[in-house]
C-alpha cells in the first residue's frame, strides 16, 4: 500500500483519475495535509482523511512507499519523527525555488522593483532558520533530507539542481508528471492541421505568462518587446497575488503607454482558455524558475511559437529533446523564426512526450501493487 500526503489543490483530481483509469486506486490512499474545508479537490470520495487525525496514518513503516506532494517546511518535523520503507518527494517548485533551502534567482531587474514595494508579504517560503525556536530544525535539515529515497520530477535538471544545493539530499531521480486537464492527444488531434505562419509582426498576438505572480517577470518581458510593433500582448492574471497584480498594472500604465497590452483577469474554464489561447500566435514565458509548464505544452501542441527565459532549467531540457523554443532575447528576430520553424515537429514531439503510453508506464512503475511487492522482497 502506498501513502500519499497531498495538498488541497487542482492537481489532485487529474492525478487520481489517471490512477483510477489504470486500476491502481486500491493500492494508494490519500491524506490531505490541511485540516480545513476542501476548496479545490472535487473527488472528495477518494480522500481518506486529514493529517491532523494522527491515528489515521498509523505506523509509516507499514506502507511500501510514502509520497509527499510538495515538501514544504510544515512537513519537516513530521519526516524527522518517522521512519519509512521508501520516501518520495514530488517537487512542485515553490518549496524548492521560493524557499531558503537554495538561493535561486527568481526576479529580473524591473520585477524586483515591484517586489520591493510589496510590504508585509513574503515572496519566499522563508523557513525562519534564524529564529531561536528553529535552530534545531536548521541543524537537522541534512538528516531530514537524507531520508528521501527518490525525488520525483519530469525535469531532470531540476532534480540535479536540488541534489547539488540541498545538504543531505542523496535521493535518486524518478520521472513523474501530473496530468494535463485535457489529454494531450485530444489537443494534438484538434490542432493537427498546423500551418506555417505568414503574418507580419504588426499582426502578431502574444500571451505573456500564466498568472499574476512575480516569478513571471512580466515587466522585464514587456521591456524586451518594446521595439516590436506587436498587435497585442495578453497577460493572464485571473489568479495570483493581488498586490503584485495591482502594482504590475500601475507600473505598466506609468512606463508603457502602449494600447496593445490587455489583461485576462476573469476566471474562465479550461475549455474556454483553449479557445482564447488559439486566437494568439506566440506564447512568452519569462520566468527563471520552471512555472506554467502546462501553458508551454499547450502552446507547443497547438502550434504556437514559444519564447522562454534561457536561464530557466526547462529551456535547455526542451531544446535537448529537439523542440524548437527560443530565448526571449531573440524575440526581435521573430520574422525570420516564423520562416524556418517546424511547428508540426514541435507538436509531434510534445505529444510523444505526453503520450498516454508513456504516462501510463510511468504511473504503473511508481504506483502499482506489483512494484511495491517487488520492493518489499528486495
Amino acid at each position: 500500500m502506498n501513502l500519499h500526503l497531498i495538498d488541497d489543490e487542482k492537481f489532485f483530481d487529474p492525478f487520481v483519475e489517471k490512477l483510477e483509469a489504470l486500476d491502481l486506486l486500491e493500492n494508494n490512499i490519500f491524506i490531505v495535509k490541511e485540516c480545513g474545508p476542501l476548496k479545490f479537490i472535487r473527488r472528495r470520495d477518494l480522500v481518506h482523511g486529514r493529517m491532523c487525525d494522527k491515528h489515521l496514518i498509523g505506523d509509516t513503516r507499514k506502507y511500501g512507499k510514502v509520497f509527499i506532494h510538495c515538501f514544504t517546511a510544515e512537513m519537516y518535523d513530521w519526516v524527522l519523527e518517522h521512519s519509512f520503507k521508501e520516501l518520495n518527494w514530488m517537487i512542485w517548485g515553490k518549496e524548492l525555488y521560493s524557499s531558503d533551502l537554495v538561493s535561486y534567482p527568481l526576479y529580473e531587474a524591473h520585477t524586483k522593483e515591484i517586489v520591493k514595494k510589496i510590504s508585509n508579504h513574503r515572496f519566499s517560503l522563508n523557513l525562519g532558520y534564524w529564529r531561536p525556536k528553529n535552530v534545531i530544525r536548521r541543524v537537522n535539515l541534512p538528516r531530514i533530507f537524507s531520508k528521501f529515497d527518490n525525488v520525483l520530477t519530469w525535469i531532470e535538471p531540476e532534480y540535479e539542481y536540488a541534489i547539488r544545493n540541498i545538504k543531505g539530499l542523496r535521493a535518486k531521480h524518478q520521472e513523474f508528471a501530473y496530468m494535463f486537464e485535457m489529454d494531450a492527444r485530444v489537443l494534438r488531434a484538434r490542432f493537427r492541421h498546423i500551418q506555417p505562419f505568414r503574418k507580419n509582426v504588426s499582426e502578431l498576438r502574444c500571451i505573456l505568462g500564466n498568472s499574476g505572480v512575480a516569478s513571471n517577470n512580466h515587466l522585464d518581458a514587456i521591456q524586451k518587446t518594446l521595439d516590436l510593433p506587436l498587435r497585442e500582448i495578453l497577460i493572464p492574471i485571473s489568479y495570483g497575488n493581488e498586490k503584485y497584480i495591482g502594482l504590475l498594472k500601475e507600473s505598466l500604465q506609468k512606463k508603457h503607454t502602449a494600447t496593445n497590452i490587455k489583461y485576462l483577469d476573469s476566471y474562465v474554464s479550461f475549455i474556454e482558455y483553449i479557445e482564447i489561447f488559439d486566437q494568439y500566435d506566440v506564447f512568452i514565458s519569462n520566468s527563471i524558475r520552471p512555472v506554467g509548464m502546462g501553458n508551454i505544452w499547450m502552446a507547443l501542441l497547438m502550434g504556437k511559437i514559444v519564447f522562454m527565459n534561457r536561464r530557466n532549467l526547462v529551456f535547455p531540457y526542451l531544446r535537448a529533446m529537439g523542440i524548437e523554443i527560443f530565448d526571449i532575447e531573440m524575440i526581435e528576430k521573430v520574422d525570420s523564426i516564423f520562416k524556418t520553424i517546424d511547428l508540426k515537429k514541435n507538436a509531434d514531439l510534445a505529444a510523444e512526450f505526453l503520450s498516454n503510453k508513456r504516462i501510463n508506464k510511468m504511473y504503473l512503475q511508481l504506483f502499482s501493487k506489483e512494484v511495491s511487492m517487488q520492493h518489499e522482497t528486495v
